[in-house]
């Protein structure tokens, strides 16, 4: 019973701050905990961001295999002064990734501070609900800065 007071905590949360993907993710860990499914757990948590990374790459794929972006067109943006920034981002976005998943690794009780986080962010700022890792990987380089 202890279990399922944090995350139905969050699931209500989320529903009230209009959160659709943290509310759906509460409620499927609530239903496994539920169903008492607890054997998927350490597949879910091993396997479930590249799970989760791999859907969101494939859409961000999706473009190119439906010839809405010619290789002429993706060759111009990509030497363009926005499509360099646009690598610059992405290498810094990977880094800082790494380092969310790193921190995150070490130090899981700043999950809620980041949950937090998030649900201030969306409800307030109108903030997308897909950059816990990012923002794990922020709070790693602040906490370089500020603590460290």
């Amino acid at each position: 019973m202890e279990s399922i007071l944090p995350l139905l905590f969050i699931f209500t949360i989320a529903l009230l701050t209009k959160n659709n993907l943290l509310a759906a993710a509460a409620a499927i860990v609530f239903f496994l905990d539920l169903m008492r499914l607890h054997r998927f757990f350490p597949i879910i948590e091993n396997r479930g961001l590249e799970g989760g990374l791999l859907l969101l790459t494939v859409s961000l794929l999706l473009p190119l295999a439906s010839k809405d972006v010619s290789l002429k067109s993706l060759l111009n943006s990509l030497l363009s002064p926005l499509g360099v920034l646009a690598v610059i981002g992405g290498i810094c976005g990977a880094y800082l990734n790494s380092q969310g998943v790193s921190l995150l690794d070490i130090e899981p009780t700043i999950i809620p501070g980041i949950l937090l986080g998030i649900i201030i962010s969306v409800f307030f700022f109108g903030g997308i609900s897909v950059g816990p890792i990012m923002a794990a990987g922020i709070t790693a380089l602040l906490a370089r800065i500020f603590i460290r």
